[in-house]
């Protein structure tokens, strides 16, 4: 999943109740395999002590392309990992096209 990510940014509160999706996705992006991935990707966790802050994701790809997800958008931690390796998917399958 790391492989087309340049860095990632996540913000929130760990007290929240409503963080869930948050923390899911960062230990998916935090686990060994993709931190081997990709062992250039910055990642950035920032706690906050409101409970009432939203969280945040911000992800940056090696294009450039920047996706924002906040957790007023109602999705959970897989629909989020979902549109993140959707896009690294595509960016992996336009590198194997230009390589050849």
């Amino acid at each position: 999943m790391l492989k087309q990510i340049t860095s990632v940014r996540v913000s929130f509160c760990p007290f929240s109740r409503h963080t869930t999706p948050t923390k899911v996705f960062l230990n998916r992006v935090l686990s060994k395999k993709n931190s081997t991935a990709n062992p250039s990707c910055k990642i950035d966790v920032v706690t906050t002590n409101h409970v009432k802050d939203p969280a945040t994701i911000d992800v940056t790809f090696k294009d450039g392309k920047k996706f924002h997800i906040s957790s007023t958008a109602k999705l959970n931690g897989d629909d989020i990992i979902a549109q993140v390796q959707k896009y690294s998917k595509r960016l992996s399958q336009q590198e194997d096209l230009q390589s050849q």
